[in-house]
């Protein structure tokens, strides 16, 4: 395995890769009970490191590798990867279903196999398996196991997928050849990949962005109701991710939905005031309405 990899197998390092990572959101924060919040950063460890092979390595073998090495330490067979022994752990304790992190793994090979999309079908479907697993898994680690409950959390996992892709979205072609948005969108507003690569988005560009981010809300705020019906602290964090993807939707919108010329992350003073907003304002955050 590469050495990217090869972080898998350093103690503890789950916890790092889980608290150091940008996201838009809280991964396992303080609001996670301290007994399940181990379970949470390893979920979250296992989709990071595969992903960045993906992302980052473009390296194919070792994914391989991962995969694996991970279905053998699931039979019993190695022993010898911390965070694997570790994940292994939690997947028995709390009987999570092994289908969810294979998914995981099977989008993050596509990832490295298909670099443009033709319709939001595909689309959609990848968010289904990069994305929406990790929701469930996290329901799961709470108690929560209910089709209702998993529909809910789909709409949000997948806003948060289609969100980051947005903010990604010169970059992705810039350094990975690389589009999310489908073709029929492309062709629909008038959005040639050259204008992808431009330092600023130009019409044409901002009204695919402004359409996918209308999108985006919509499942946002058709998940927020998952909210209310989750118990004790998870609907705390639930509201923190969800508060702190309004604030991402708040700033596009503020940049006119220019995501090649502005960084639309959310970091200091614009983070706290987005998450705090959503944990003790009224409803649904105000963006998403």
């Amino acid at each position: 395995m590469t050495d990217l990899a090869g972080r898998a197998n350093a103690p503890g390092e789950f916890l790092t890769l889980a608290t150091t990572h940008y996201e838009n959101f809280p991964v396992g924060s303080c609001l996670v009970p301290r007994a399940l919040r181990r379970h949470v950063h390893r979920i979250y460890a296992f989709a990071r490191v595969a992903d960045d092979l993906a992302d980052e390595r473009r390296d194919a073998g070792a994914l391989g590798a991962f995969r694996a090495a991970f279905l053998a330490h699931r039979a019993g067979s190695a022993r010898d990867v911390p965070l694997f022994e570790d994940l292994c752990t939690t997947i028995r304790e709390l009987a999570l279903p092994e289908r969810l992190f294979l998914d995981l793994l099977d989008a993050f090979e596509q990832d490295l196999r298909v670099n443009r999309y033709a319709d939001d079908v595909g689309l959609l479907d990848y968010c289904r398996r990069s994305a929406d697993p990790v929701g469930r898994l996290v329901l799961r680690v709470f108690g929560h196991d209910d089709a209702a409950l998993d529909t809910l959390s789909d709409r949000i996992c997948t806003a948060l997928q289609l969100l980051n892709h947005l903010q990604d979205l010169g970059d992705d072609l810039r350094t990975r050849d690389r589009i999310y948005f489908p073709r029929t969108d492309l062709l629909r507003f008038g959005v040639r990949e050259d204008d992808l690569r431009a330092p600023r988005a130009n019409a044409a560009v901002k009204a695919l962005v402004a359409h996918w981010l209308d999108r985006t809300a919509t499942l946002l705020r058709e998940g927020w109701p998952l909210t209310r019906r989750v118990r004790g602290r998870l609907r705390w964090e639930l509201r923190a991710i969800v508060g702190g993807a309004a604030g991402c939707v708040r700033a596009i919108r503020r940049a006119d939905h220019d995501v090649l010329a502005v960084d639309t992350k959310l970091r200091g003073f614009a983070r706290v005031r987005a998450v705090t907003g959503a944990l003790f304002g009224p409803g649904v955050p105000a963006p998403l309405r």
